[in-house]
């Protein structure tokens, strides 16, 4: 129903187009309509590696066949979150926690807050593999649980194991976990098979990025990750820089928003943890609750010193609901008890505190129809300008919906996809020549974003928006002729498109236009 609502919420706002509400879907999407021509990159033949994910562009390259369009993301996002749900339902059976007194609608409201209180459903509208990678850490969790009751590792627990470091880089975290608990139960074997798969699935994409010319790592793990590319000696060199990686990710992660929740699950993890009693030899079934626990506290010490808690609050979502579910495992016989007595004042109480505690994500939620407008507002209209208006090759400085079924060459100056630009171009007027070299005339920057646009590019034009600026890179945009003579062209294709532009966007026009005054 939310998600519905949601749906409904982003089409009124946009006028009936529905966009994501982050640009960085656009760019995975991008990535997999060239991966289908043979491609892995945004340009035809040109290699690049802009996405943070190993499998997710080749899903979406296997969905491309079907005539889903951009509604591809969204539908495997909305299924992975309702799968999400059923199997953090299946961990509380699991466990024996005495669900079935929960009357349908303390469930419904129970599921609701649960849903508002981690972002599940705003999460699976930025279209990203976040939402996947909330289910696999549940089944891992799930199947570990299982693992310790029945002493038998189920199929589709390894298989959940295997394949999450393929959809994030840091879930390598969680199969590490997993393969010291199998090994604690004495299933060497089967640690040895899924480390094994793990190390050559991972080596393997490496070795092929490697082979086509570009960084070890994805140049957006590298951007995003400090701890990554000091690992791959691409940062400061030496023990020392990674040391001060390391310590710069965790104080910076833990001082963010959502840093306070994941300590806050820890410390209630260990918590109840301590209060049980200690299992006496390994292998034991009590050890489901040291081992749930680890599991989490690895997962997340994770994600806090080599990951991220930034960009619209969605790469420690996963972490949220397994710790959710490790507090379940460690303080069973409690909510146990809880549940006998819970009535619907009760669970009136505990529904408005999970949202107040994590009011934030609430809020992510409701910003989900904002965040989509300035999508459309803005990259959108990039979009528009570009394949209605300009029809030639152009530079920007921000991946997004701007390179999304564009058949004109884009010239990435983020550094994201194209490598020389991510070196800096091997020196002053590297600008310059890659714009020549690519008969690139227009550019469309970020003012806000890096490189420093040349002197001799001549501002055309800016893209503003007229709101509140929720996920874009930046509010405004401008248009840059990098030669003289496609000053006048970008001017008229501008005016071209100036009526149509929606409500949220404005153009400004530069001093020298004889049309300011009109607009």
């Amino acid at each position: 129903m939310l998600a519905l609502v949601l749906l409904v919420g982003i089409l009124l706002r946009n006028g009936g187009h529905f966009s994501y509400t982050l640009d960085a879907p656009y760019t995975q999407m991008a990535m997999a309509e060239q991966i289908t021509q043979g491609t892995y990159g945004i340009n035809p033949g040109e290699p690049s590696s802009p996405s943070s994910s190993i499998i997710y562009p080749f899903l979406l390259a296997l969905l491309s066949f079907l005539p889903l369009g951009q509604f591809s993301a969204l539908l495997v996002c909305l299924a992975a979150t309702l799968a999400a749900a059923v199997l953090i339902y299946a961990v509380a059976e699991e466990i024996g926690l005495e669900v079935d007194r929960l009357t349908t609608l303390q469930l419904a409201a129970i599921t609701a807050t649960l849903t508002l209180a981690f972002n599940l459903v705003g999460l699976a509208f930025a279209g990203l593999e976040h939402s996947l990678h909330v289910t696999l850490t549940v089944i891992s969790l799930l199947g570990l649980l299982r693992f310790v009751r029945t002493k038998q590792a189920d199929w589709w627990w390894l298989a959940a194991i295997t394949l999450l470091p393929l959809l994030r880089f840091e879930a390598a975290a969680a199969l590490a976990a997993d393969m010291l608990v199998l090994i604690a139960f004495g299933k060497w074997r089967h640690a040895a098979i899924i480390g094994t798969v793990g190390v050559v699935l991972v080596g393997g994409f490496m070795l092929f990025l490697h082979s086509l010319g570009l960084p070890w790592l994805p140049s957006f793990v590298l951007h995003r990750s400090e701890v990554a590319s000091t690992g791959i000696g691409m940062g400061d060199s030496g023990a020392l820089g990674f040391v001060k990686a390391v310590y710069g990710a965790y104080r910076g992660n833990l001082m963010a928003y959502g840093g306070t929740h994941i300590a806050l699950l820890i410390v209630l993890g260990l918590w109840g943890l301590a209060r049980g009693p200690v299992p006496s030899r390994l292998g034991e079934r009590a050890w489901a609750k040291p081992a749930a626990v680890g599991f989490f506290i690895v997962v997340a010490l994770a994600q806090l010193t080599g990951g991220s808690l930034s960009s619209f609050s969605r790469y420690e979502i996963y972490v949220l609901a397994l710790g959710f579910c490790a507090v379940l495992v460690a303080w069973q016989p409690e909510i146990n008890a809880g549940l006998r007595r819970l009535d619907a004042r009760r669970c009136a109480g505990f529904c408005l505190a999970m949202l107040f505690l994590f009011s934030g994500y609430v809020f992510r939620t409701v910003d989900a129809v904002a965040a989509a407008g300035n999508v459309h507002d803005q990259q959108y209209q990039m979009h528009r300008f570009v394949n209605d208006h300009w029809r030639r090759p152009f530079a920007a400085n921000h991946l997004g919906y701007v390179n999304y079924q564009v058949p004109y060459y884009m010239l990435d100056l983020s550094g994201l996809a194209n490598e020389e630009a991510r070196k800096g171009g091997g020196g002053p007027g590297w600008m310059e020549r890659l714009a020549a070299q690519h008969d690139v005339g227009l550019a469309m920057l970020y003012d806000v974003a890096p490189p420093v646009p040349p002197a001799g590019w001549e501002p055309v034009a800016q893209l503003k928006l007229r709101g509140r600026l929720v996920t874009v890179r930046g509010p405004v945009v401008t248009f840059y002729a990098t030669k003289p003579e496609e000053a006048e062209p970008i001017r008229a294709a501008l005016r071209a498109m100036a009526p149509d532009l929606p409500r949220g966007a404005i153009l400004s026009w530069g001093k020298a236009d004889p049309l300011q005054a009109a607009h």
